[in-house]
């Protein structure tokens, strides 16, 4: 399992912790970072965009919600990915990670692949 793999778990399994709305769960870059580094990663923030960027697109629906107007509109990843600023969409501002039913069973896969590579700790006694 490459480190992409093991951070697109991460941030599955961040998605899928809890939804604020049909949008899928509100981050940025920061937390996603910090999260990583919390759950053992030493990565940088270029390692979490990365992850980010290749995200198969049935898997996760990465969405930012722009003013327009007198409310908001909702700008998918999709509509800025080969652009040459891809990053300022993750780098400014909030977006959000919608976990979709392929990005679901991914992270099944993916999580049972982690625990079978992590050790488990004898009980000393």
């Amino acid at each position: 399992m490459t480190r992409n793999d093991q951070l697109q778990c991460l941030i599955l399994g961040f998605g899928l912790s809890r939804s604020d709305d049909d949008f899928g769960r509100r981050t940025n870059i920061s937390e996603l970072w910090n999260d990583a580094k919390e759950h053992g990663f030493d990565c940088d923030q270029d390692e979490v965009l990365d992850a980010l960027y290749t995200f198969p697109r049935e898997q996760a629906a990465l969405i930012k919600s722009v003013s327009a107007g007198e409310g908001f509109h909702a700008i998918s990843f999709e509509r800025v990915r080969n652009t040459t600023d891809w990053t300022g969409y993750f780098l400014v501002g909030e977006f959000s990670v919608k976990v979709l039913s392929e990005g679901r069973v991914r992270y099944q896969q993916l999580a049972a692949q982690l625990a079978e590579a992590t050790p488990t700790p004898t009980p000393v006694g």
